[in-house]
This record gives structure tokens, sequence and C-alpha cells, in this order.
């Protein structure tokens, strides 16, 4: 090897080490910033402290989770005419009549049918407890539209309650009125109209009222029907659907079956609805507000 080939070779030797300590050097600079960053990063910050000012007057207690005010919503229920009213209605008679007897008053030594035949009409053979339940049913759901609780006696024909029963059913359910619905009937076939039976002083102390109620219904049921009124309010002391009864109590004789013309009206389902609207008009007077 010659002179000149070795010093090209000391020559290459050095320019190679000279760059591996720059590297090195670089290398180095490299992980020290590294980790002088990452001390930085993850040094904890300095503490800081606070200084608490009580005042004299603490602040609320987190004052909104107080419940808010809610907006007050209006009751806009109307009340019906007779809402909160208890009617009693009792469909005279029954399909068989009960010819065993019971005393007419609490005590009495006089005593009567249980219940007895009602009348029928001598034209068209219908018999008076059928009429007086029909009408019952349509007037039951007159009252029940205007909101009142209505109990009924019975709601069919065939049944078997006495008048000591009924008068009772009226007291066991605390009506404000009971209404007895029946048909009269006349040896005199002229002789026609409308009257209200109440119980007599004696035996009821609801006579005023009793009495105020029969005049309102009896009205409104001659307005309504046409059918004659002028025979009006008769006090009775005989009969055991009244001596028994404790609440106040009337009974409705709505025609006579007896006279052919009235029969007619009587026994018409269409003519039966203006019936039982008219008894309704009363009622609804009696207790009006």
């Amino acid at each position: 090897m010659n002179i000149c080939r070795k010093k090209a070779i000391v020559f290459i030797v050095s320019i190679l080490l000279a760059v591996a300590s720059v590297l090195s050097l670089t290398s180095c600079s490299q992980t020290k910033d590294a980790i002088k960053r990452e001390t930085v990063i993850t040094a904890p910050p300095p503490s800081i402290s606070f200084e608490v000012v009580q005042t004299q007057e603490p602040m609320p207690f987190i004052t909104y989770l107080q419940p808010l005010p809610t907006e007050t919503i209006k009751d806009t229920h109307t009340p019906l005419p007779l809402e909160g009213i208890v009617i009693g209605l009792d469909p005279g008679h029954q399909a068989h009549q009960n010819t065993e007897k019971e005393p007419v008053e609490p005590g009495s030594s006089v005593m009567k049918k249980k219940v007895s035949a009602g009348t029928w009409g001598s034209t068209t053979h219908i018999y008076e407890y059928e009429v007086v339940l029909n009408v019952a049913l349509e007037l039951r759901d007159l009252l029940k539209q205007a909101g009142a609780t209505v109990y009924m006696t019975r709601e069919v024909n065939d049944v078997d309650i006495s008048n000591i029963e009924r008068a009772k059913f009226f007291n066991e359910h605390n009506v404000d009125l009971g209404i007895r619905i029946h048909c009269n009937s006349s040896d005199d076939t002229s002789k026609a109209g409308a009257f209200i039976l109440i119980p007599d002083k004696k035996h009821t102390k609801h006579f005023d009222f009793i009495k105020e109620c029969a005049n309102n219904i009896l009205s409104a049921y001659g307005d309504a029907t046409g059918i004659s009124t002028k025979y009006g309010i008769v006090e009775r002391d005989d009969q055991t659907g009244f001596n028994w009864c404790s609440v106040p109590v009337i009974n409705i004789e709505m025609g006579h079956m007896s006279n052919k013309t009235e029969e007619l009206k009587l026994v018409d389902s269409n003519f039966q609805k203006k019936m039982a609207r008219g008894i309704f008009n009363g009622v609804a007077e009696c207790f009006k507000k």
C-alpha cells in the first residue's frame, strides 16, 4: 500500500468518525429535550390556596332544586242539574198479586194485601204493572242523564215485593224522594185525569217538602202530557207504602185506564215518553239549585 492510499483511508475514516460524533450528539440532545418536555408535562401544578370568607347571612341552600310553582288547573266541570240527588222509583204492582196480608203501618192491627193486582185496560187488555214499568224505565234514564242516582224496586214484572218491602227499600237507600208510579181506575168510565197521593202529616215528618214536590210534579206532568190534573193533591193515611216509609215519598196516578180515550194514551210507547218527561221535569224543579 502506498502512502497516497493510506492517506485516503485515514481521511475517509476521519470523516466517518466526525459524522458519527455529530449523530451521537444530536440523539443525545433530542433525548434530553424529550425528557425535559415530559418533565414539564407531568410536573404537578403549583398549589393554590383559597381564603373562605363567611358572610353574615349564608346563601340559600341549592335554591334551584326547590319545587317550581305549578300552574293551577281550574275545574271546568259543570255540575249536572240533579247531581248528588238520590231518587227512588217504585213501579206499582207486579205480574202476580200477593194476597197475603201485612199491617198497614207499624204496630197496626189493620191488615192489607201485600200487593194487589192493579188495574188494566178494557180495550187493549194491557195491565197497569206493564205501563208503569215502561214509564219508570224511561224516567230512570232521564234522571240518570241529569246526574241523579236512581234506585228501582223492580225492573221486571215477574217479582214478588210487598208494599212494606218497597217502602223499606226507599228507607235503606235513603232517597231524597221516593216516587210510586201507578195508574187509576174507576167504575165511572167517563172519569179521566191524573192526580198525586201524599202521606198525611201524621205519617211523615217531610210533609211540607212532599207537598211542594207533588205540586211541581203534577203541574209539569200536566204540561207535558195534556192530561187533566184537576183532581190535584190528595192526602192519604191508609197506604202501606206511605206508612212504612221514613223518607219523602209521593204516589202519582198518571191517568185512568178505565177511560177508553185515556187508556189508549197511557199504553202508547211514544206517549209514555211524554209521561216520563213530565215527571222528570217536575223532579228537576223540586231540586232546582
